[in-house]
């Protein structure tokens, strides 16, 4: 899980003086704007205070600090007293911040789509298209994101292929968090909540200034909540609490004004089920007459208990030199995530048929990073600005090993069977029978190992005060390796095993960029790109029955208008943009037993998406009454496979299923084909509409202000698989949040009362549809809580 553990602080307001305490936010530390950040606007004198919605972020996505709204790219910032007054505090309340964003869950691995591109693969080969970063360190793995943000400085999530300046695995965009920097002053907040389920948590931070140049933070949180599930095993157990916490150390020195140097260290662990729970709503004919459907909701009659257990180590640091004409950053990381104690009912009922887990499932990562960027000092800084780079990857990953065991039932006597025949016999025997498997257990071994390496530049003109260009371009070269991909059965490094031939291959790539942005008036910014991501060829390291094939580069090419723009005097903001993704060779991922004997990778041909999104804040009485807020922000998406054949799917029992290939007629329902024609269906896990209103009206009363917000999310639905059928699809759902929260200033103490899915609206974190049938893990129900944050 990532760390992000910093104190709360404002972004950077409009007028540049440190954050004071209004109607609508706490008490906050100013974040520092670098040299390279433009110089932000006064606000004319009767302007109201800005509320916290409208102010100003500083956003670092063209690796310089600048205003939000200054920057041609397709961006949503949060600082983290924004996010604090969203009521946002977890991973997948962002989704409801966001236009375009979508967060699901399987078997403990978060799957991110933005603006439908996103992965649907859940092992250690099939990295996420969304890129993840912490602090400017990469931080690829699915098991890695954040499941609690923790207290940070903010967030930025950056739309569309990021491939110039954030490189691989970026064709859907990337995310950004920023903890913050070991400050001059000792501060220091915590957190604390309790909600409905026993649901706790806390987290805590503390700054030390230590002497003129060095400084300290810590930072540590502890989670706890029991599970929303029953299960019912006909034996009383209960499922396992879900326990997260973690700590982080940083060092920041300043040997001169000129010179810096920080140092971060971080560990987490995320305990419990998470998703591995599961239940069999919908069993297939291939076994349904042994296999009830579930009907209750938050229950599930898995033989096996759900559990998954992860734990994460980083270490990295940045080193900082200004020199006239040019700032250089050396960025170096060692990041390690490793899942164990894994275990999936694959079948999803009582029925001891098939469990699958992994007893180590693992991924190591070494980066290095050198940045050159421009500054004031530059030649032609007032017209020209650029950033260029190297970038070095190494990793392996894989599982050592996983398992899928099948009739936990079956036991094979082989060894008493042999023993008690005459010796005669029983010697020749022995060596003959005496390696089978004592059970149907096959444990699989794969090792991928990667190195990248990568170079990259990005160069801004401005031809007039009004009129600028941006040129960039990244180029990559990258090795994957198959170093092993061996199956044992029976027992790990059983005498009966097979192995498949290792292999090697290589792929360069080059994404550029075009943007040009025009500022026609005063708080107006048009801009047109045209960009390229790449995300990486891969294998499939856990097939069972067959040699892992590599499936090739993921290529995406985007086409985008947009609009960023402040009106009436920065009380109302306004952004919008339009889009098109052309797809090559899209990575998908289907997961049956029956194709392949596990889950298996392949590419769809080509696909394309095309959307518009827009995100709105307004003030609507900045005098008459400067406490309202309105909020919101919507996406339509069209997101179409355009050539997708030789595709893998299941046969449905439904005959008026439209599309399956004439194979099902002669197939039992639920086994695998992969044969199918999936051209003009919908991409997975892309709705056509999702959005989100918002409002808020705070008032002072003695003491502080009080606020009192709400927040209402509509989905419209999206398929689950690209076969399209009725089974695969998620049903529209919203959401309505609540909270009421006091600020008491004397002692920056803010109570919190909050309500989640008021609704108690049912809708899926995931749907995993496998031979045996759809499993569905349901969302939490209502939840209810309250929050105290003290700044210090």
């Amino acid at each position: 899980m990532l760390l992000a553990l910093a104190t709360p602080v404002a972004a950077q307001t409009e007028n540049a003086e440190p954050a004071q305490a209004t109607s609508s936010e706490v008490g906050t530390v100013p974040v520092e704007v670098g040299e390279q950040a433009a110089p932000l606007q006064q606000p004319d004198s009767d302007t109201p205070t800005t509320p916290v919605f409208l102010e100003e972020v500083i956003v670092t996505a063209r690796k310089r600090e600048e205003p939000l709204q200054d920057v041609p790219v397709s961006i949503s910032a949060f600082s983290g007293a924004q996010l604090d007054a969203r009521g946002v505090v977890d991973v997948r309340d962002l989704a409801q911040a966001v236009p375009g964003l979508q967060f699901s869950d399987l078997g403990g691995y978060n799957l991110i789509y933005l603006r439908g591109i996103g992965t649907d693969i859940f092992i250690p080969s099939a990295e996420p298209s969304v890129a993840t970063y912490l602090d400017g360190v990469y931080f690829p793995s699915g098991h890695s994101i954040a499941q609690s943000f923790g207290a940070i400085e903010r967030i930025e999530v950056l739309k569309g292929p990021q491939g110039t300046l954030f490189g691989r695995n970026s064709t859907g965009g990337a995310i950004a968090i920023f903890s913050e920097q070991p400050g001059p002053e000792t501060t220091g907040s915590v957190q604390t909540s309790y909600g409905n389920f026993g649901d706790t948590r806390t987290r805590g931070h503390l700054n030390l200034a230590l002497g003129e140049g060095f400084a300290t933070s810590v930072s540590a949180f502890y989670n706890r909540r029991d599970s929303y599930y029953d299960w019912d095993n006909a034996n009383g157990d209960e499922l396992p609490s879900e326990i997260n916490k973690g700590a982080r150390v940083r060092v920041g020195m300043e040997f001169t004004d000129n010179l810096k140097l920080t140092l971060t260290g971080l560990a987490a662990q995320s305990r419990g089920t998470s998703t591995t729970v599961a239940a069999n709503v919908d069993p297939t004919g291939f076994l349904g007459a042994t296999l009830p459907a579930e009907t209750r909701d938050y229950v599930i009659t898995a033989n096996s208990q759900p559990k998954l257990t992860t734990d994460t180590y980083a270490y990295y640091g940045q080193f900082d030199w200004h020199h006239p004409g040019v700032d250089i950053k050396l960025l170096g990381s060692f990041y390690k995530v490793r899942a164990y104690d894994y275990v999936y009912d694959f079948d999803g009922t009582r029925q001891p048929i098939a469990t699958y887990g992994a007893d180590s499932e693992f991924q190591r990562f070494t980066t290095s990073e050198l940045q050159f960027t421009s500054n004031d000092e530059s030649w032609g800084s007032d017209w020209f600005k650029w950033v260029g780079g190297l970038y070095y990857l190494k990793s392996r990953g894989g599982y050592d090993p996983g398992y899928l065991r099948l009739l936990d039932f079956v036991q094979l006597p082989i060894d008493n069977l042999v023993g008690a025949l005459p010796e005669p016999v029983r010697g020749p025997l022995d060596a003959l029978l005496g390696g089978l498997p004592d059970s149907l257990t096959f444990y699989f071994t794969g090792l991928l190992d990667t190195e990248s390496y990568s170079a990259y530049a990005q160069s801004t003109v401005s031809l007039t005060d009004w009129f600028d260009v941006t040129l960039g371009g990244r180029w990559q070269h990258e090795t994957r390796e198959l170093v092993m991909s061996r199956v044992d059965v029976g027992t790990p490094d059983a005498s009966i095993n097979y192995s498949f031939n290792p292999a090697k291959t290589s792929a360069n790539n080059f994404s550029p960029k075009v943007s040009l942005d025009f500022r026609p008036v005063k708080d107006v910014l048009l801009y047109t790109s045209f960009q390229q991501g790449y995300k990486s060829g891969t294998y499939n390291i856990i097939n069972i029955f067959a040699q892992p094939e590599y499936v090739k580069p993921e290529r995406v090419t985007s086409y985008e208008l947009g609009l960023k723009s402040d009106w009436f005097k920065r009380t109302l903001r306004f952004n919008a943009a339009l889009f098109q993704n052309d797809i090559k060779n899209l990575q998908s991922g289907f997961m049956s037993f029956t194709s392949g004997g596990a889950v298996n990778l392949e590419n769809a041909g080509k696909a394309r998406i095309r959307g518009a999104e827009i995100e709105l804040a307004w003030q609507p009485l900045p005098n008459f009454d400067p406490g309202l807020t309105l909020g919101g922000n919507a996406s339509w998406l069209k997101a179409k496979y355009r050539d997708y054949t030789n595709a893998r799917g299941f046969c449905e029992r439904d005959g008026e299923v439209e599309n399956q290939p004439e194979s099902c007629n002669a197939l039992p329902d639920g086994l695998a084909y992969d044969n199918g024609d999936f051209s003009g269906n919908r991409i997975v896990r892309t709705p056509k509409f999702s959005g989100n209103f918002s409002l808020s009206q705070s008032f002072e009363i003695p003491g502080g202000p009080i606020e009192i917000a709400g927040d209402y999310y509509y989905n419209s639905g999206y398929y689950y698989l690209a076969q399209n059928t009725p089974n695969t699809f998620e049903d529209a759902f919203d959401i309505i949040n609540a909270r009421i929260s006091y600020l008491y200033r004397p002692w920056s103490l803010r109570a919190t009362v909050f309500g989640a899915n008021l609704g108690d609206e049912r809708y899926n974190l995931a749907q995993f549809h496998t031979d045996f049938g759809r499993h569905d893990s349901l969302a939490p129900p209502r939840t209810w809580g309250l929050r105290l944050n003290w700044d210090f």
